[in-house]
């Protein structure tokens, strides 16, 4: 599969050999005492999964020792010291090396399970071709040799350099990157981990960075051993390490964890939804949010919202408001509607019946006109609603209910609305950015959505773009501090684009992008197009599947389409989505109370052929029945 772990490459020694990394050390002393500087066995650990002679030259490099050689010679050291020093290195070291071999506790039961999952086993090594000779043979008669085993002399450069890594990944026919796991004991083998874009893995039981004999581990009390463990833990997660274990036995757990994650969904439902990754790498980067950088892009987010609403720029504003969209809802709600004001709420799904329940919650006066979840609000009795309670002054209305699908004609809403000269707030949670709207022409006085919807960003915050001469009202009407509508915007406004509270920073930057991405893709008229042309492909292909619709294809949004279970089959939800989740794809439960239904979405970075992978994963769910 292409979403597994399909290899693991292991380090040498301190990994998969040699308790504790102990066979260089002595050697490293010996040869800087030879030339008549002591360095400390820190010292020497610290460079620790370089290739060797590169491990000589990071011990000069360290600023006591170089100091030393100064003073003992008379003159810094250079690299026919490096040469000289490593002659005396790698002679000694190879005297000594056929007593460090033996395989720490759990290599080879863990290697046999990987084998018998099909994975293949690589290493790496900071040793040299010649030294491998020795370390390989030795274990190799304890029962372990890897299926790959690259030096740098293979390559060229050792670590923390990637090359070893990609050429195991060419020997064994291994790719892409995230199907790898690299496991290490030093700080090098993190970094030629993260350098080589695997998983980056770093293991404590008989590491070098703990530097510890057997008995001495042993010997630790369970206090001391946790200490140290949170130690190296840092260590190696500093360095860049993606996992930790602490021994070889949990690797297979960690596979299987790392294998879930690996496993990708696509997001068929109306938010959160599927993004790309260049979305998501805009949140990559941290960002001060009193910082003028960070402060002018809100400010430029702001104005292309507004120019995103409306060919008639200049009579609107944009607040932007921490949280997910329901909060910024609840914010336009709690400020917009005065202590004497009255609220009518047109309702067809939960997300209406939301919006009224935040108005009776805040105590303000509220009307509620329910449709039922399968029919479009009654425009006639709207007008009556309105002749009938003169004392109404907000009408709020959902334009895309994703309770079933249905799109509500808000252009027809908006003129029966300003006929009596309410205020026309609109909640455009599941539309704007993903269908055409302009709210000048429709009259909104507060459009209402969130950065996680049409515009294809990440949950964080919502925003209104609302008219200035309705907002300018609103001074002191907040029922919340925290959601206060006109204080958020006043903020904004004198603090050049300043968030009175903590600033969503990444979410935001993530959103910047997704807005950049909407303009590239051709814009709104162009992700609408995108947009309805899935629906179109998903209730075609449903029909064929046997599963009907909830709505009338008149009614039907193209965002969300909600499908009755089939008749005359042994049909339960959860083992259908459990069984097309597992065909990399998350669909939504029905949400109205009459009926027994699913639903399907079609938006964020969803196309053709995912619609139609989707609907082959639901043909072969069907024949499972």
């Amino acid at each position: 599969m292409e979403n597994e772990i399909k290899g693991v490459i292991f380090d040498w020694a301190g990994t998969t050999v040699d308790f504790g990394c102990f066979a260089p050390l002595k050697v490293f002393t010996e040869i800087f005492k030879n030339k008549g500087i002591d360095i400390t066995i820190e010292e020497a650990r610290l460079p620790m999964g370089m290739l060797k002679i590169d491990h000589v030259r990071a011990i000069l490099s360290m600023p006591r020792i170089s100091q030393l050689w100064s003073e003992k010679f008379g003159r810094d050291y250079n690299d026919g010291d490096v040469a000289e020093l490593y002659s005396d290195f790698e002679p000694s070291l190879m005297k000594i090396l056929p007593n460090y071999t033996d395989v720490l506790d759990g290599v080879l039961l863990v290697c046999k399970e990987l084998r018998e999952r099909g994975i293949k086993i690589g290493s790496t090594t900071g040793y040299t071709k010649e030294m491998m000779e020795v370390v390989a043979d030795g274990a190799t008669k304890q029962g372990y040799t890897p299926d790959c085993l690259v030096t740098a002399d293979d390559v060229g450069s050792g670590r923390p350099y990637p090359f070893m890594i990609y050429r195991n990944m060419q020997n064994l026919g291994i790719y892409p990157p995230k199907c790898i796991i690299k496991v290490g004991d030093t700080v090098s083998d993190i970094k030629e981990g993260v350098n080589a874009g695997v998983w980056s893995v770093g293991v404590i039981v008989g590491s070098s960075e703990m530097g510890l004999t057997r008995e001495e581990y042993s010997q630790l009390s369970d206090e001391q051993k946790m200490v140290l463990t949170r130690k190296i833990t840092k260590t190696y997660f500093d360095a860049g390490a993606d996992y930790v274990i602490n021994n070889m036995a949990e690797l297979p757990a960690l596979i299987d964890e790392i294998n879930k994650g690996l496993v990708p969904y696509l997001l068929l439902t109306p938010g959160p939804l599927t993004t790309t990754k260049t979305v998501k790498n805009a949140m990559l980067r941290d960002w001060c949010t009193w910082d003028s950088d960070y402060n002018n892009i809100i400010q430029k987010l702001r104005t292309d919202l507004i120019n995103l609403a409306t060919a008639n720029p200049q009579n609107y504003t944009t607040v932007l408001m921490q949280g997910s969209g329901t909060f910024s809802v609840e914010s336009v709600i709690g400020t917009a509607i005065p202590n004497n004001g009255k609220l009518l709420v047109l309702t067809n799904g939960a997300y209406g019946d939301r919006i009224a329940h935040i108005a009776e919650t805040l105590k303000i006066q509220t009307i509620v006109q329910d449709s039922g979840e399968t029919a479009p609000p009654d425009l006639s009795k709207l007008a009556k609603n309105l002749k009938a309670n003169p004392d109404i002054t907000h009408v709020a209305v959902v334009h895309c209910e994703t309770t079933t699908g249905m799109l509500n004609d808000i252009e027809a809403i908006g003129k029966t609305v300003k006929e009596f000269g309410k205020i026309f707030i609109v909640d455009a949670m599941s539309s704007f950015g993903g269908i055409p709207m302009d709210i000048f022409n429709l009259k909104i006085d507060y459009l209402i959505s969130s950065a996680n919807k049409c515009v294809q960003g990440v949950p964080g915050f919502g925003f209104t773009i609302a008219s200035k001469q309705e907002l300018e009202k609103c001074k002191g009407n907040a029922r919340s501090l925290s959601l206060d509508l006109y204080d958020q915007w006043k903020g904004m406004e004198s603090g050049n684009g300043k968030w009175r509270y903590t600033s969503p920073t990444h979410v935001v930057k993530a959103f910047c992008q997704a807005l950049k991405e909407l303009e590239l893709e051709g814009g709104v008229e162009a992700r609408f197009k995108r947009y309805a042309e899935n629906q179109k492909i998903l209730a075609e292909g449903m029909k064929n599947l046997k599963f009907m619709p909830l709505l009338e294809s008149h009614l039907q949004s193209p965002i969300i389409t909600s499908f009755y279970y089939p008749e005359n089959c042994n049909f339960t939800f959860f083992e259908f989505y459990n069984f097309i989740k597992n065909k990399g794809y998350v669909i939504y439960p029905g949400k109205i109370s009459k009926a027994e239904t699913f639903r399907i979405g079609n938006i964020g970075n969803v196309n053709r052929n995912d619609i139609l992978g989707l609907l082959a994963s639901i043909e072969a769910f069907l024949l499972t029945q």
